[in-house]
């Protein structure tokens, strides 16, 4: 049913226009891109780009981007005719570079797109491009130079030295890396806890997520080899991860670049929920009202949407309200695709507005990203990761 709901406006538009009308807008569509495709080679979907270009924007309305910059050009439409101008020499400057990489990748335009198109992924091919020429942004530049000489996003933190081998491979991500070690100190007690035995490296290099999303593609495969080579040694047989974009790249970003890792790959969400029923008698009562968010990629990209509530649940006593935008509905928390490092104050601004909307239903904020957990801390809010909010209620004395 969702299909048609998405073309209906097209199939309106055209429903009372003469027949000369219809045909030629049907030749133009099918035959008159050709008139427009630059010469050169790109790395861009062109014609991709310049159908979303022509779109009447009917996905500016959910494009967290576009509600918070409130102007033309940075909706979803907007940055793509934006991209159609660079890619055809129109337009070369620094603005117009800086434009295009004003997008967190949530997918909320994919929800209303008759072309299933995520400009998100449009973007990246232009990125590709803007990369080939070497004239990214400085805050772009920043984030490359980083990953190169530290293999992670930020300063990481004192870890414990983890097991020699186990079945599990624990991937924590640059956030827990980072910021974060408490998600990773429930997990690491949650595998104790349910007698699986794990791992995780020390020294964890980034999934390649920034790398991919910002044009660096070589770099990104350099970083995919790293974990495919890393994982055939571990002898693993699961990877468990606590970031959604994380377990993204590894299940189908890799894949779709030709780099099949030998391990089956969860989300920490699917892993619960699996063992939930093993867990649920060691669940102490936590009589609290909390709300959860829904992180992007984790409903929209990984269709992780049962999961989090199956889990949540199994919580004696927990109240558990839901806001008003909410599974592949959900509203972006703004910090992604490293757009909280690129234009940290349109992130924000997103951020604030998701806040608003979570606080209508409690004040405690429960979500399964840890990137949305830094979002919504750094705007001083009360969050728990849900492994965090499980392993409190497996050991409450630690946890105090």
């Amino acid at each position: 049913m969702k299909q048609p709901k998405k073309t209906a406006w097209v199939t309106d538009a055209l429903r009372h226009t003469p027949l000369s009308v219809k045909t030629r807008a049907m030749k133009q569509f099918l035959m008159g891109k050709k008139d427009y495709l630059p010469k050169k080679k790109t790395a861009a979907d062109l014609d991709a780009i310049i159908k979303c270009a022509l779109c009447p924007n009917m996905c500016r309305f959910d494009c967290p981007v576009s509600e918070a910059a409130k102007t033309e050009t940075l909706t979803p439409a907007g940055r793509t005719r934006t991209a159609f101008l660079y890619e055809t020499d129109h337009l070369k400057d620094t603005d117009t570079i800086d434009t295009l990489y004003t997008c967190c990748h949530c997918d909320a335009c994919r929800q209303w797109c008759p072309f299933d198109y995520s400009v998100g992924d449009l973007l990246q091919g232009i990125h590709q491009d803007i990369i080939t020429t070497n004239t990214p942004p400085p805050s772009v530049k920043n984030i490359y130079e980083q990953l190169q000489t530290n293999h992670i996003l930020d300063q990481q933190t004192i870890l414990p030295t983890p097991p020699k081998t186990g079945d599990i491979m624990y991937f924590m991500g640059c956030s827990i890396q980072a910021d974060h070690p408490e998600i990773a100190t429930a997990m690491t007690s949650l595998f104790t806890t349910l007698n699986h035995t794990y791992t995780f490296e020390n020294k964890e290099w980034c999934c390649g997520a920034p790398l991919y999303n910002l044009g660096y593609q070589k770099e990104f495969l350099e970083f995919a080899h790293h974990h495919l080579q890393l994982l055939k040694e571990s002898k693993c047989t699961k990877l468990i991860c606590s970031c959604p974009t994380c377990a993204h790249m590894f299940r189908i970003i890799y894949p779709q670049n030709g780099i099949k890792l030998p391990v089956e790959i969860m989300h920490t969400t699917e892993y619960l929920a699996t063992n939930i029923s093993k867990l649920k008698p060691k669940l102490s009562h936590l009589p609290e009202t909390y709300v959860y968010h829904d992180p992007c990629t984790l409903s929209r990209k990984l269709d992780v949407l049962k999961q989090p509530h199956t889990i949540l649940k199994a919580i004696p006593d927990i109240t558990l309200k839901q806001p008003y935008y909410h599974g592949k509905d959900t509203q972006c928390c703004g910090y992604g695709s490293s757009l909280s490092r690129t234009h940290p104050d349109l992130a924000n601004t997103i951020t604030k507005k998701r806040i608003t909307e979570l606080h209508k239903e409690a004040t405690h904020i429960i979500t399964a990203c840890p990137t949305c957990k830094t979002a919504f801390q750094k705007n001083h809010c009360t969050v728990t990761d849900i492994s965090e909010l499980v392993n409190q209620s497996v050991n409450p004395i630690n946890e105090k």
